[in-house]
């Protein structure tokens, strides 16, 4: 056996608040492992939606996996028809061609990490920073579904929430 360390191994440690930091309005992101770290394999997402957020509009990723898990307050998911509140401990998982959204009606913030796999996406989010920060505002529909259709990801239907409740 070898003492030799595969150059392709990568371990680390990032503390609270640590990582590549994206700023949406009233969204915070936090890169804490992207598609550089694990060849590909995963990406880990920390996300904090303050209170009221909508969420992304909802859509289906043909290319990637997302599973969630709340780690602070309540958010809403839509997963294919369904509706749930999923509070902290709780994990949600939607697979590539399934429907799914997700938002933070609540008056509380909520605080997630999403894994995502294979990683690429954290781009996404970076391109919609960058775009949010040059233009002063949301970007424009047009605009956003190139992007969206760049990163087989497609909006779908809007379906009315039966069970939200708005600061409840």
């Amino acid at each position: 056996m070898s003492d030799a360390i595969d150059s392709r191994a990568r371990g680390f440690l990032l503390r609270p608040g640590e990582g590549v930091r994206l700023e949406l309005p009233d969204w915070q992101m936090n890169v804490k492992v992207a598609a550089s770290d694990t060849a590909g394999a995963a990406t880990v997402v920390e996300g904090i939606l303050a209170p009221g957020h909508p969420g992304p509009a909802p859509h289906v990723h043909d290319g990637h996996d997302e599973c969630f898990i709340v780690l602070e307050g309540r958010m809403r998911f839509r997963v294919d028809e369904g509706f749930r509140t999923a509070a902290a401990g709780d994990t949600v998982f939607a697979g590539r061609g399934l429907a799914h959204g997700f938002g933070n009606p609540f008056a509380e913030s909520a605080r997630y990490v999403v894994l995502l796999t294979p990683s690429g996406y954290e781009d996404y989010f970076a391109e919609v920073a960058a775009r949010i920060e040059q233009v002063g505002g949301r970007p424009d529909p047009e605009w956003s579904a190139a992007l969206m259709a760049r990163y087989a990801t497609r909006p779908v239907e809007v379906l009315a929430d039966p069970g939200e409740r708005k600061f409840s």
